[in-house]
């Protein structure tokens, strides 16, 4: 295992305040055999500066794009990074977390494990986190035993946070980079799981591997009620959500409808139709065909009764008038 080659990416903007402490916790892990590729997105404080301070403390720390500082948005800016670095394995850090000591490590012997039983299958693993304010108190887990792992599960809500991620270089084979489109996809860690999810495996291991900081600074995060900051996800209304799914759906369907297979495939072609019909029958056809799997009940109809309901709200995401 001490062989396997980690590549750890992470996207920076405006991080200075606990970018130090996170890549001090990467630095802390048991498993040793990584390196952490830095990409900034255009950073205004001091954060290039720390960046800089620790590439030249170790040699495992790279600074991706030191000269040639650009923002790209942070979907982007990930997979940027996925692109053009390369390993055996991968794992996503944000600027402003923390890691436990064994995080890599307890990662890795579940990816392994799986590797053994899903031979030469992409595979996303990701893992159990625990929500902590912005001193890093706390100890509310984030998805309390509940974490979902089939490709149309996924398609109407991800669980997989990107920061608990490590994929194989299996799966990265699959990121077609020259046909994204990130006005549609809404974050790189669901493309990821999705793609994961259609062509391989999804693994969950339920064990809090991270301190997951929550602040008015964060740009994704928890949306559990009860937590001390919590807009990461729930500034947007419910409808967001259903237009996120059928963003999702209809570049899915451009990029993998030629390998997408069974149930999966008539799930991402129904929900990618929505964007050329603008019709209430057409939307309630596809509902009633392929019904929304959310994970409650209650869920499932109020996701059905909107894209009924508001049928127009699907016109805007299709400007140039392709057909499926």
């Amino acid at each position: 295992m001490t062989t396997a080659k980690i590549a750890i990416l992470m996207s920076t903007y405006n991080g200075q305040k606990y970018l130090s402490e996170q890549i001090e916790s990467i630095q802390k892990q048991s498993y040793s055999n990584w390196q952490l590729y830095i990409r900034d997105d255009g950073s205004t404080d001091n954060t290039i500066n720390i960046i800089k301070r620790y590439t030249t403390r170790d040699h495992r720390i790279i600074f991706f794009n030191q000269n040639h500082i650009e923002n790209q948005g942070v979907a982007k800016s990930f997979m940027t990074l996925l692109e053009n670095i390369e390993a055996d394995y991968y794992m996503f850090a944000d600027q402003d977390d923390y890691w436990k000591k064994d995080k890599i490590a307890n990662t890795l012997d579940t990816m392994k494990s799986s590797e053994k039983v899903n031979i030469n299958k992409p595979i996303c693993v990701h893992t159990n986190l625990t929500l902590v304010d912005s001193n890093l108190k706390g100890n509310l887990l984030m998805n309390e035993k509940k974490a979902w792992s089939t490709f149309k599960e996924l398609l109407f809500a991800n669980c997989v946070t990107g920061c608990t991620v490590m994929i194989n270089s299996k799966l990265k084979s699959l990121v077609d980079f020259n046909k994204l489109r990130f006005v549609n996809i809404y974050l790189h860690d669901w493309w990821i799981a999705l793609i994961a999810a259609g062509f391989g495996k999804v693994v969950y291991l339920d064990q809090a591997t991270m301190l997951y900081r929550q602040h008015p600074g964060n740009l994704v995060g928890s949306d559990k009620p009860g937590t001390k900051w919590h807009n990461k996800t729930t500034k947007h209304p419910f409808s967001d959500r259903i237009m996120q799914t059928v963003r999702m759906a209809w570049d899915f369907w451009k990029v993998y409808n030629e390998k997408i297979q069974g149930s999966d495939r008539r799930y991402v072609k129904e929900y990618a139709s929505l964007v050329n019909h603008q019709s209430p029958f057409w939307n309630m056809k596809v509902v009633c065909i392929c019904p929304p799997r959310r994970q409650t009940l209650k869920g499932d109809l109020f996701f059905s009764y909107l894209i009924v309901k508001q049928f127009r709200m699907f016109q805007s995401l299709n400007k140039d008038g392709e057909q499926l």
